[in-house]
């Protein structure tokens, strides 16, 4: 059941942060994939701002899939170990 509530607050502390750490992965990925990037942030930016934003935009949204799978997936295991507790765990 701990596990349980252990996948709800990863879900819930990644929701806030969502667009800090997609920015995060999309600098990540860029630089391991080789893709030519700018030296700073701003940089990339002016180059291409409606792309920068869509790309990033990406990865936050796959971040929001993935709170949503921890959130339910946590759900979903606290209530069936609600459900079928054995009678020998105890209260």
């Amino acid at each position: 059941m701990s596990l349980g509530f252990v996948f709800m607050a990863i879900g819930l502390v990644w929701l806030p942060f969502r667009k800090w750490i997609a920015r995060r992965q999309y600098f990540i990925s860029s630089e391991m994939l080789g893709r030519k990037m700018a030296a700073s942030e701003s940089d990339s930016i002016e180059a291409d701002p409606e792309l920068y934003e869509e790309r990033v935009r990406g990865f936050e949204m796959l971040g929001v899939f993935f709170c949503a799978v921890l959130f339910v997936g946590g759900l979903v295991i606290v209530v069936l170990t609600l459900i079928f507790r054995p009678p020998w765990a105890g209260a």
